[in-house]
Order: C-alpha cells, then structure tokens, then sequence
C-alpha cells in the first residue's frame, strides 16, 4: 500500500504527517505500507497528448510513473488542505494516469490549519471517476 504524500511545497509538514500514518497503520499489519513522495516523482504539468484511459503514454516521466502506481495494491493519499482544496500537484499527479487508480482501494487522510474536511471531500469524486 502507498502512504502517498501529497503536497511539494518546501516548507511542507506532509511527509511527518505520511510517515506517522504509515508507522501508526503498520502496526501488527498483514499489509507493508511505503511512503510515495510526489517531490521525487517529479511530475511536469500534465503533458500527454492522449487522455490517460487509453493507456497509450507518449513520455518517459509517464511511463515510469505508471510503473510506479502499479506497483501498489492500493493508496493513502495524504494531504494537506490549500484553499479549501487539495493540492495541484495531487490532482496533476492523479490525472496523469487512469488504469493504475481502476479497481484499487484508496482513501484519504487530510489536514490543515482550519481542518482538511474540504480537501479530503474533493479527492474521493476525482477517484471514484476512476473505478
């Protein structure tokens, strides 16, 4: 399972939040969680010529990033809340791909100086377009 961290800002508090989550969740587990940094991924604004549903990817960033999200059974995305939304690179990272995100579980752990309910709300309609 990936513990997705879903926000690249410098200053970001996302990847504590994601590695406690993590340990917390790993405890006496049957299920390995691994943290997933959007940082590293490194994704450009979206860039394929052809919607991800075709899965027919023109770029290597995409192709490797695909190798990447199939690699995992299933996805918490962890992520603050900007503007009473989710952040951009969360949503570009998730529209990058479509086949990867079909069928498999995935829920949403938010937070934010006035709470993350907003953000976290969000997230769940763009990933049901995906099942």
């Amino acid at each position: 399972m990936a513990v997705v961290v879903g926000s690249t800002r410098p200053s970001r508090i996302c990847p504590d939040v994601a590695r406690w989550a993590r340990d917390v969740l790993g405890r006496d587990a049957q299920i390995r969680y691994e943290l997933l940094d959007l940082a590293e991924i490194g994704l450009p604004l979206l860039d394929e010529p052809l919607k991800a549903s075709l899965h027919r990817y023109a770029h290597e960033h995409t192709k490797r990033w695909s190798a990447i999200a199939s690699s995992f059974d299933g996805f918490l995305f962890v992520s603050p809340q900007y503007n009473w939304g989710y952040p951009a690179v969360l949503k570009n990272t998730l529209d990058y791909l479509y086949e990867e995100w079909h069928d498999r579980p995935a829920s949403v752990l938010s937070y934010g100086t006035r709470g993350g309910r907003k953000g976290a709300a969000q997230l769940p309609q763009v990933l049901q377009g995906c099942v």
